[in-house]
């Protein structure tokens, strides 16, 4: 009788957490990447950076850059934004943090906006991103400090 409850309790516990999370699934001999779209505007000196914790988990294998040619004006893509993509490969179980910055390339202290991402990769390399915070660099007061700390270290 007690192996009967142990083994519903683990089964109810297994199929709780497998209703939780949700992992991308790959085919066995696919590569492990997944894409980071963010909305850019190269023309004002800004673009993003891709900052991985832990760059034995994951890393950034391509950056591109593509103008939005609806946004464009008559006279020229002059000040058209854009969308830019990081592709990032998974290469091995465990969890990393990717940090998003949002800045120009001389201004290394304040960036204008900053995401963060937690990255789960499982042992058969299946991944989940969860966009942890997101805020603007100038609108952060102690608070959010306190916020995003908790986010990162929890």
């Amino acid at each position: 009788m007690k192996s009967a409850v142990f083994f519903f309790v683990l089964g109810s516990i297994c199929l709780l957490f497998s209703s939780c999370a949700s992992f991308n699934r790959a085919a066995p001999n696919e590569m492990r990447t997944f894409t980071i779209s963010l909305d850019a505007n190269k023309t004002t000196g800004y673009s993003w950076v891709c900052e991985i914790s832990n760059e034995k988990i994951a890393q950034v294998i391509n950056e591109e850059y593509q103008i939005d040619y609806d946004r464009v004006d008559k006279n020229g893509i002059c000040g058209a934004g854009g969308t830019q993509t990081f592709t990032i490969l998974c290469k091995k179980k465990g969890y990393t943090t990717i940090k998003m910055l949002y800045r120009r390339a001389w201004e290394y202290e304040k960036p204008a906006e900053i995401r963060t991402y937690m990255l789960t990769v499982s042992s058969r390399l299946a991944y989940q991103l969860t966009e942890t915070h997101t805020h603007p660099y100038d609108a952060l007061d102690a608070n959010d400090v306190a916020h995003f700390l908790y986010d990162i270290l929890k």
